[in-house]
């Protein structure tokens, strides 16, 4: 099999890892109780330049979120917490892409950036959707014909201590309830401790491509959310994924998955029942993905304009 170049894989891996992070840990994370806000405070539209791994995807930090080489039907379906094939619009939604740059109000908390960027694409976009069920082809998660094989959470790891000076190796990431302390491992591993939600640990092949991937506590709900991404070669989540397991709880979860840009043969989405290494993980876990017809809100755009730079 053809492999990319390294220095160009370890960049489009630095990305991915951190769209990861950010759904893996907003999963499990209550809105805080403030009253939210509604708009950014300023907000630039632009035609996208060519695509750099470095600095796709969505960023938040210091007050401003940043969305890099994004369709409008991408962030569409991440201001409504929804995936890309419940966004139904016209064709040039799903093939042109734009940067933007846009500024909180402050007080804003991360979890208002969703609504903002909602009244945004209402704005300037004009974009207007309904809602309606459709019948769509969905993957099931399901417990294999020998039932599930989970262990159950250990008890939380401590709360971080931001006032606790850093040992060799150790680093802070993300703000209020999203901050982890990371810790760079002898294996090459890095470890997010995360209090209450537990532990994740990430770890890259760059020989198989693939990466590891733990978590000390989740749940099937929050499994699913997660999986969509790891199962295509993109990233970017273009499947549905249902929960059908029955299983309710906190478990401990290890995954394997094949980075985006590794040949599609060895993804779930092209070969359910194949050895791909998430197939293997899920297997592993006593799980496994189903393809099955399933009712889904489908948001359907009845108007969307095209935003003019600024």
């Amino acid at each position: 099999m053809k492999r990319a170049p390294r220095h160009f894989s370890r960049m489009r891996f630095a990305a991915f890892a951190i769209v990861i992070t950010l759904l893996s840990t907003r999963a499990c994370v209550s809105a805080q109780e403030a009253t939210p806000a509604t708009a950014f405070e300023v907000a630039t539209i632009k035609p996208a330049a060519p695509f750099d791994p470095r600095t796709c995807c969505g960023r938040f930090s210091a007050g401003r979120a940043t969305y890099k080489y994004s369709t409008l039907k991408e962030l569409a379906a991440h201001a409504y917490d929804v995936k890309l094939p419940q966004v139904s619009g016209p064709e040039w939604t799903a093939s042109e892409h734009f940067d933007i740059e846009a500024i909180l109000p402050e007080g804003a908390a991360k979890e208002d950036e969703r609504k903002m960027l909602q009244a945004l694409l209402e704005e300037r976009f004009k974009l207007a959707f309904h809602i309606e069920k459709r019948e769509v082809e969905v993957y099931a998660l399901v417990v294999g014909k020998h039932g599930a094989n989970l262990k159950p959470s250990p008890p939380d790891p401590p709360e971080p201590d931001p006032d606790a000076p850093l040992k060799p190796g150790e680093s802070y990431a993300g703000e209020g309830n999203w901050k982890a302390k990371v810790t760079t491992n002898k294996d090459g591993s890095s470890t997010s401790s995360m209090g209450k939600r537990g532990t994740q640990t990430f770890k890259f092949d760059s020989e198989t491509m693939t990466m590891h991937w733990e978590r000390s506590k989740m749940t099937m709900e929050e499994l699913v959310g997660l999986l969509p991404i790891y199962m295509g070669t993109d990233g970017f989540g273009r499947y549905i994924v249902v929960d059908q397991t029955g299983i309710k709880g906190n478990y401990q979860v290890a995954i394997d998955y094949s980075l985006p840009g590794v040949p599609a043969s060895d993804t779930v989405a092209s070969d359910p029942q194949g050895a791909g290494a998430l197939t293997r993980s899920l297997d592993a876990l006593g799980l496994k993905l189903e393809k099955r017809k399933a009712p889904i809100d489908v948001y359907v755009v009845d108007h969307v304009e095209k935003p003019s730079e600024n």
